[in-house]
């Protein structure tokens, strides 16, 4: 059965279809009308590679046309729904001239630029540059000819094209690189050295050589990303596309199994970053060199003498020197600022004084404590045990990587202190102090790995 339709509502439908197709938002989107003749695609330079969809970068990214009405029209770039405008230039100069049904090169007072003649149809595609990325998940973009009608106007901010649907032709796309917008089609190369950092301050001074067979990772923000092993002189060098924004690390070794067990990597350069990453980022826009990587093998202490090592046997007969009788061992801790427990100079006398002093060690004050540890790595100096140059991994105390000799000379510099020979509790001194006392107990107990003068092995898992 036939129903009646309601002239009030006929009326209705009809306005509300002509102010779908003719709305502000259609008319400043232009979404791909079909009123006028030819097509439109995006190609490269030359206009060989047409409809490619996916381009390297933004600078390869050209607009070729053909079967089009001749004229002069304007183009732009949007988002994929075209309500957003990515072009970033005047709409005057975006503009092109349509000639023998071909797009034929740019046209206005600062046309882009140009690609190749194509002499079988006198085609010259334009390049779409500048435009803003794409907010579009998908990294799509839209590219939009508008032909100039009586209804095609420039907005008072002299970008803002407004057009009719009916007047403009659409083609979508997808750039790989967004982030490049010259010399895009050369790659540029990042290069460096892998060093063994041996003094662990995180440069390469003299006499530190590379580090061959470490591996190098490039990671490139479109998902590019290349893999690299360093040379027998420690370089390595990558080639990334152009204006790629990068990420540079390497993959930290283990030791091999020929080394001493308990021993083990630490990477020295480049610095921690703020999220503890030690890599190198940018943007490639030309070579970029010196991305330098420095790594130290520890390896397991050896030679430290405990408190009950010099108070024994086997400390006295070394501290004795043979027919010495213990004069000049005794004269060296004098010269120390070693602490009685109330805070006095300690200056042994003898070598009974001196064992006792030693093992009756305790950090009531703490500047007694310390001087205990600071008189048994001394010695462990003195009689060549240990060394003042070897660099130990005090990181767990907060200390980085000091010498031996460096904690030695802060210990013996802060019981020289105003208020260091008496560190009872509730001296601002007493938590420093406790930290040297920790870390000369942990040399003396041989808990802190020693920084290897030569590089162990390099093996990955």
């Amino acid at each position: 059965m036939t129903k009646n339709i309601n002239p009030l509502l006929l009326v209705a439908l009809t306005l509300s279809l002509s102010f779908l197709t003719f709305s502000p938002d259609a008319l400043a989107q232009g979404n791909g009308g079909n009123n006028f003749s030819g097509a439109i695609y995006t190609s490269v330079g030359d206009g060989t590679v047409v409809n490619a969809n996916l381009y390297d970068s933004k600078q390869d990214v050209y607009l070729y046309g053909k079967g089009l009405p001749d004229g002069t029209y304007y183009f732009q770039v949007t988002d994929p729904s075209g309500a957003i405008l990515l072009s970033t230039d005047p709409a005057s100069c975006r503009q092109l001239q349509v000639v023998g049904g071909v797009v034929a090169g740019a046209a206005g007072a600062c046309p882009h630029a140009n690609g190749t003649l194509n002499p079988a149809n006198n085609s010259i595609p334009v390049q779409l540059l500048p435009f803003n990325d794409t907010p579009n998940n998908g990294g799509e973009y839209k590219v939009h000819l508008i032909r100039q009608t009586s209804t095609t106007t420039i907005a008072a901010n002299g970008i803002t094209i407004n057009f009719q649907s009916k007047d403009s032709k659409t083609d979508n796309f997808k750039v790989k690189n967004p982030a490049c917008t010259l010399n895009c089609d050369l790659p540029v190369t990042l290069s460096g050295l892998k060093f063994y950092d041996a003094n662990a301050n995180g440069l390469q001074d003299n006499g530190e050589t590379g580090l061959a067979d470490i591996r190098i990772n490039i990671f490139v923000e479109s998902g590019f990303f290349v893999g690299t092993t360093t040379d027998a002189d420690g370089k390595w060098s990558a080639s990334i596309p152009t204006g790629s924004n990068y990420k540079v690390c390497e993959i930290l070794p283990i030791t091999c199994p020929s080394d001493a067990p308990g021993s083990y990597w630490v990477q020295t350069a480049p610095a921690p970053d703020s999220l503890g990453e030690q890599c190198y980022s940018g943007t490639a826009n030309s070579n970029v060199t010196n991305l330098n990587f420095g790594d130290v093998c520890f390896v397991p202490a050896r030679g430290g003498y405990t408190l009950g090592f010099w108070s024994n046997k086997n400390g006295q007969a070394i501290m004795k020197e043979g027919n010495n009788n213990f004069a000049p061992a005794l004269s060296f801790l004098s010269a120390l600022n070693l602490k009685n427990p109330d805070g006095s100079d300690f200056d042994p006398a003898n070598y009974p004084q001196f064992r006792s002093w030693l093992l009756n060690g305790n950090a009531v004050n703490m500047a007694y404590m310390l001087s205990v540890q600071l008189s048994a790595t001394s010695l462990d100096v003195r009689y060549g045990s240990l060394s003042d140059t070897t660099i130990v991994d005090a990181r767990s105390l907060g200390l980085g990587f000091p010498t031996i000799g460096s904690i030695k000379n802060a210990a013996n510099t802060e019981l020289n202190a105003p208020g260091g020979n008496k560190t009872f509790t509730g001296n601002p001194l007493r938590q420093d102090e406790e930290i040297l006392k920790n870390a000369l107990d942990a040399i003396n107990n041989n808990r802190l790995p020693f920084a290897s003068a030569t590089p162990c092995g390099v093996c990955y898992p």
